[in-house]
């Protein structure tokens, strides 16, 4: 109970309504301080979405290291992406959790998230099952290299592909809750984004796979970690360095702001007729 409903939006003393709000690393602890319980539920539906996915992929790797085979390796990519069309709407309504967060926005936790599941529920398995193909076929191209069958070069390469994945997946999923685009319009957008704010999406591009990388080295002694936090933590600290660069080019607060206003407006013009 306490651990999913922790109050932190009770009024309470000591901090002004009109308070600035904390910057940095301040701001991320006062983030998840305050919502780490809806993050967490999040967590949890997210992993179970993506599970068929992962014993997939679990599977595929310990037949591959035991006997390596093109043909093991190809089905394992084509089903482990296929579990990416329940978790592609997993991840896009935990994000759209998360953004709620970072505006500061009032939400409800279960109307949220299964309000977001549903409406980008087609967008969101295209993305799923895009996204997780080409991750997929990194990871096996890695183990390729473990066998001996791949160039340093090419382990290189691999490196950079799945960099620059994680680079487009920081912009294209938030984009996919907030905006009316077509994938098309989401993509170009997010390979512009990508490169144009560097400086913020490599760092949250190499952050998240260290911190995915770190919980695939230890396993099976990380799952605990990974049903729990460890998809939403990587994923909102991503989505934390880049919230900035989508807010200005989207105006996101803005629009929130303008909405707002207009719902107080209506509200007060609904209370003075009756």
């Amino acid at each position: 109970m306490g651990l999913f409903n922790m109050h932190y939006d009770r009024p309470g003393p000591g901090v002004s309504k009109d308070a600035p709000r904390k910057t940095g690393v301040a701001r991320w602890f006062e983030i998840v301080g305050r919502d780490m319980g809806d993050f967490t539920k999040a967590n949890l539906i997210t992993f179970a979405c993506f599970l068929p996915t992962l014993i997939v992929l679990f599977l595929a790797l310990v037949w591959i290291f035991a006997d390596p085979n093109l043909l093991i390796m190809g089905l394992g990519i084509l089903l482990g992406s296929a579990g990416g069309i329940l978790g592609g709407p997993a991840v896009c309504a935990m994000e759209a959790i998360m953004l709620k967060s970072l505006r500061d926005e009032p939400k409800f936790f279960w109307h949220t998230y299964k309000k977001t599941f549903k409406e980008n529920f087609k967008k969101g398995a295209i993305t799923g099952f895009v996204f997780s193909f080409l991750i997929l076929m990194q990871v096996f191209g890695f183990v390729m290299y473990f066998s001996g069958t791949v160039s340093p070069w090419m382990i290189a390469l691999l490196f950079l592909d799945v960099t620059l994945i994680t680079m487009l997946m920081l912009f294209f999923i938030p984009q996919v809750v907030l905006m009316e685009l077509s994938l098309k319009a989401i993509f170009t957008n997010s390979l512009r984004l990508a490169l144009g704010f560097l400086p913020r999406s490599l760092p949250a591009a190499l952050i998240q796979l260290a911190l995915f990388g770190a919980q695939a080295l230890f396993m099976p002694l990380s799952v605990p970690i990974l049903i729990f936090i460890g998809i939403w933590i990587p994923v909102f600290t991503g989505l934390f360095l880049v919230y900035k660069p989508i807010d200005t080019v989207f105006r996101v607060e803005e629009q929130f702001s303008e909405r707002r206003e207009k719902e107080m407006q209506e509200l007060e013009q609904q209370k003075a007729s009756l």
